[in-house]
């Protein structure tokens, strides 16, 4: 089955013979002539070419509807799966929650099967800190403070210099600075 891009290549080399064959015919052809048979082969085959072009965008378009049918599909799986997974973590977490708590009554914090022994032991890593939430970072010691400047461009400032300058780029001391740059396209179909 020919692409769409063949189809539209066809329709559009069979319209220059149209309009080839228009610009041959002289004006008194035209007035005498009923039914021209090469002018109206040549239309049969256009409208041809125009059905199997709709026919082509039909496909395409119901194509996309059941590949975004099976996205949609698949990510309500996704999100079942998720929810799924959420409970079993939750619940893991109270039985090990409970485990804990009859453990440490236990001398050793221990229990020992045949195979396996579970007990509770302390975390490595970094020893986790509490640090005053009533007083403010910055009214630590200062030598217990880390100062940190964080530069962000406001885009939004800059959108309204360029549209109050007219002009797609914004230059400062002699240096582009930014530039308006081509709109994004997406499909719309339907």
């Amino acid at each position: 089955m020919p692409s769409l891009i063949n189809l539209e290549s066809q329709r559009d080399r069979l319209v220059e013979e149209i309009m080839e064959l228009a610009e041959s015919t002289s004006a008194e052809e035209i007035a005498g002539a009923t039914d021209s048979d090469g002018a109206d082969e040549l239309i049969v085959k256009f409208n041809e070419l125009e059905a199997a072009i709709a026919d082509k965008v039909d496909a395409i378009v119901a194509t996309i509807a059941a590949q975004k049918g099976d996205i949609a599909y698949l990510k309500s799986r996704r999100d079942e799966f998720n929810r799924a997974i959420d409970l079993k973590i939750k619940a893991l977490e109270k039985f090990e929650n409970y485990l804990k708590l009859i453990i440490a009554e236990r001398p050793n914090a221990q229990l020992k099967g045949k195979d396996a022994t579970i007990k509770i032991v302390k975390n490595g890593g970094v020893q986790p800190i509490w640090l005053n939430p009533d007083i403010e970072e910055r009214n630590f010691p200062p030598d217990l403070v880390a100062i940190t400047t964080t530069y962000k461009v406001d885009r939004q400032a800059v959108l309204k210099k360029l549209a109050e300058s007219g002009e797609d780029n914004l230059v400062v001391d002699g240096e582009q600075i930014a530039c308006l740059q081509p709109r994004g396209t997406h499909l719309r179909i339907g």
